[in-house]
């Protein structure tokens, strides 16, 4: 078996923290000796112990010794104290002889550091093995890191023909069971889950992940005219306040006052940027109107395609107010995926030629 085979199962290894450990990255470890595997680990949550570690902790409570061993990790081993310990340590004092990583880490307090110091300590190293599917699995890691902006994710559910709602705001439901379980799963990898007013009043979401284990979310409202306090005032209850932090941005903050965080930042560009700095590393945007707001800074898209067709409604991206195909917004299709009598397309926002 070859490096490529090892680091795959680092891969996948490092996919089981999904949506548990951020702002961090997920990371997945391997330990081989004499061509067996001897210990495995990834990051279980955040704050907790690291891949590395728990690797090393799995071959010794397996009853081996790692001194000599191969270890295959998905993003280069920390120097830093954070939560943790740094991992470089822990490697070197455990006596492992080769380290092969997929990604150098693009942190500032690593960023080649690990490498280097596992290098002067006589530990053979490479890097490099499936570098692209490591960045694929971290991509939200990678943008929150180097830019301090959240990743953006948009997800609607749409018509055939386009529309996110009947003319009288009916959606429930446009797509099936299928494309709601895939939402769940979209709601877990992101750390918040953004709406407008409109989808509160109307739906009185829960915006919670309903999977098993899945960590709570924040939820992001965005509630310009403070409409939601005033119906909270009357009465009127919401299920979003249910559990997990919420936060509105609106042009009365003051309304909010002992109901629910509120910062008076309406622009879209702004709101990413606070969220940024408040260590929220990514926003899954579901609101069907403020979704063209945000288009311009978004990642990737999510559409939904459910197997109706109604002729006339609410269409989402009206506020674009494109003329011509040149001004028309660019997305690179990445997948297109079959869910029961739905269509998901996936794409890839071009944030910067977008602007």
């Amino acid at each position: 078996m070859n490096d490529e085979h090892f680091m795959r199962l680092a891969l996948e290894l490092a996919r089981k923290g999904e949506g548990k450990v951020n702002p961090n990255p997920m990371v997945g470890a391997v330990i081989v000796k004499d061509g067996r595997i001897i210990g495995v680990g990834w990051h279980e949550y955040y704050g907790g112990k690291h891949a590395e570690v728990n690797a090393i902790e799995n071959a010794k409570l397996r009853g081996h010794s790692v001194r000599g061993a191969t270890m295959y990790v998905t993003l280069e081993p920390c120097v830093h104290w954070g939560k943790q310990p740094p991992c470089a340590d822990r490697i070197i004092a455990e006596g492992i002889k080769r380290v092969v990583i997929s990604l150098e880490d693009l942190n500032p307090l690593v960023a080649g550091k690990g490498i280097e110091k596992l290098r002067k300590a006589g530990i053979e190293v490479e890097v490099g093995i499936l570098e692209e599917e490591a960045r694929k699995l971290n991509e939200i890691f990678i943008k929150y890191i180097t830019t301090g902006i959240p990743f953006v994710s948009i997800k609607l559910a749409l018509t055939l023909d386009g529309y996110i709602a009947t003319e009288t705001f009916e959606s429930k439901w446009i797509t099936g069971e299928e494309a709601r379980r895939k939402v769940q799963e979209l709601r877990r990898k992101h750390m918040a889950i953004m709406v407008g007013a409109n989808t509160v009043l109307k739906d009185n979401p829960s915006l919670n992940c309903r999977l098993l284990g899945c960590p709570e979310k924040i939820k992001v409202i965005l509630d310009r005219s403070a409409r939601i306090a005033r119906e909270v005032r009357r009465g009127r209850k919401f299920k979003l306040f249910e559990d997990g932090r919420v936060i509105f941005f609106t042009e009365r903050p003051e309304e909010f006052e002992g109901i629910a965080e509120a910062y008076n930042i309406t622009e879209p560009k702004a709101i990413l940027e606070f969220l940024g700095s408040m260590g929220i590393d990514s926003v899954l945007i579901e609101g069907g109107k403020i979704a063209c707001q945000f288009l311009p800074f978004a990642d990737r898209l999510y559409l939904f395609y459910g197997s109706k067709i109604l002729g006339r409604g609410i269409k989402p991206f009206e506020c674009l107010n494109v003329k011509s195909l040149r001004e028309a917004f660019k997305v690179r299709v990445e997948s297109v995926e079959v869910l029961g009598g739905d269509v998901l397309v996936v794409g890839a926002g071009d944030v910067h030629g977008n602007r």
